[in-house]
């Protein structure tokens, strides 16, 4: 049974790494194809900022494709998760993370994502605090998983934290020319998350 059981993660580790390896690929593209991106100091949402070089181009190719792999790998794996009631909300609420992508192709941000702008750029602030908070709730509703390991609740709370003051550190005037870097850290928070699925699975005895 032990052997199913890890076969069954292992069925599930190549979609990871792909939506992993096309995470870290979107990175490298932008800073092949947008002239000046700084990832520092730039959001990723802006390699698609409206009448910026590429723009449009990088949406379609690049935002919407890894939408569509990790809206595929949640629903792909959701059937074999032990989430119940509360804890099934926050799988629920980790859609939010490739909804993110999927509306910063369609409605872009202005250059340099202004808090203020375009109405594009307006339901691109929307959409960032509803995915991103909701996206920490989710994992927060995750650690109560039932039959869940302390060790991954522990992570799971310290991941939904990363989320929330990670936004609110890089959405904050001081961390200005910082904001890119603080937003890849949750990033890889929240791809964290994705990986933390394979422990939430059910086992063959359940």
């Amino acid at each position: 049974m032990a052997s199913n059981d890890a076969t069954k993660q292992q069925g599930y580790v190549p979609q990871l790494i792909i939506l992993t390896v096309f995470w870290l690929g979107l990175q490298l593209v932008a800073s092949w194809v947008k002239p000046g991106f700084d990832h520092i100091g730039q959001y990723i949402s802006e390699i698609n900022a409206t009448g910026t070089p590429n723009a449009g181009v990088l949406g379609w190719v690049g935002f919407i494709p890894l939408a569509m792999i990790a809206f595929s790998f949640l629903v792909s794996i959701r059937s074999q998760l032990r989430v119940r009631s509360v804890s099934h909300v926050g799988w629920l609420l980790l859609f939010l993370w490739p909804f993110g992508y999927l509306a910063s192709a369609l409605a872009p941000c202005d250059a340099g994502c202004p808090i203020d702008g375009s109405s594009s750029q307006a339901i691109h602030n929307v959409v960032a605090v509803i995915s991103y908070f909701g996206f920490a709730l989710g994992t927060l509703l995750l650690a109560l998983t039932p039959k869940t390991s302390w060790l991954v609740r522990v992570a799971l709370v310290l991941l939904a934290a990363v989320t929330v003051l990670g936004f609110l550190v890089m959405t904050s005037y001081p961390m200005f020319e910082i904001r890119g870097a603080i937003q890849r850290y949750v990033e890889v928070a929240q791809l964290i998350v994705f990986w933390l699925l394979l422990t939430l699975q059910q086992k063959e005895s359940e």
